[in-house]
């Protein structure tokens, strides 16, 4: 199993269990003890809020004062979707992944930006209520954000700016409300990887996903995640 996805695994059963200890989960996932400290020191740097209980029964659990189940999406259900390939222009940030906590405070300013400059891009795809698209690969080492709207075209890129071309792709798409922190994202995400499970999905983290907004500072985001195999485009629609 690769890292990435046994790490995957290692945040979803933490957050199911909320209090464990090392020698557990290091059972449970048939690696040692130091590999799954290792494991767990990463989920930590990531943001996944772990609290280290002392004494003789100690061990880790979730620091999370609400204690709250894993959300539902704010909409019944998951829309199972083909998205036509597009083209996406907009502004950077790509860090490593551990640095994600520092993205939390520039996306507000890279969307203020983006917004003050967004007659500087050339052919949109809609020229009336905009939507605004982000690309985001965030489950592996390098943590790449692109903020910006779909083009018809790639013309000339803006100063400061980039594009994307995205082909043809299967999503899984869910309505997420409320905070946008690692521990609000993460347990809405954690959901769906359980639903995509049920129905026999995978999610594929070596592709860009994407988060979908009418209006720009809203808590309400679609959020659209990539399918690991694929299917064909006419047995699905978007």
């Amino acid at each position: 199993m690769p890292k990435t996805e046994r790490i995957l695994k290692v945040m979803q059963r933490v957050y199911e269990k909320q209090t464990f200890t090392v020698s557990q989960m290091a059972e449970e996932f048939g690696v040692s003890y130091r590999t799954m400290l290792r494991y767990l020191h990463e989920l930590s740097e990531l943001g996944v809020p772990l609290y280290a209980n002392e004494g003789r029964h100690g061990g880790y659990s979730i620091l999370n004062a609400r204690q709250r189940s894993l959300p539902e999406p704010a909409e019944t259900g998951l829309q199972r979707l083909v998205k036509p390939g597009f083209h996406l222009v907009g502004m950077e940030i790509k860090v490593p992944f551990t640095a994600y906590y520092m993205t939390q405070a520039l996306k507000p300013k890279l969307w203020t930006e983006l917004s003050s400059r967004i007659q500087e891009i050339r052919y949109p795809r809609s020229t009336r209520g905009q939507d605004w698209i982000a690309a985001v690969l965030s489950r592996g080492p390098v943590y790449h954000y692109i903020a910006g709207i779909e083009v018809t075209a790639i013309g000339t890129i803006p100063p400061g700016m980039t594009s994307l071309t995205l082909p043809t792709r299967e999503y899984i798409v869910y309505v997420h409300e409320g905070g946008t922190g690692r521990e609000d994202t993460d347990q809405s995400f954690i959901y769906v990887m359980q639903q995509m499970k049920q129905r026999g999905l995978h999610y594929n983290p070596e592709m860009y996903g994407l988060e979908r907004r009418s209006r720009l500072g809203d808590d309400r985001v679609q959020i659209y995640i990539p399918v690991a195999h694929s299917v064909n485009p006419g047995d699905l629609h978007e």
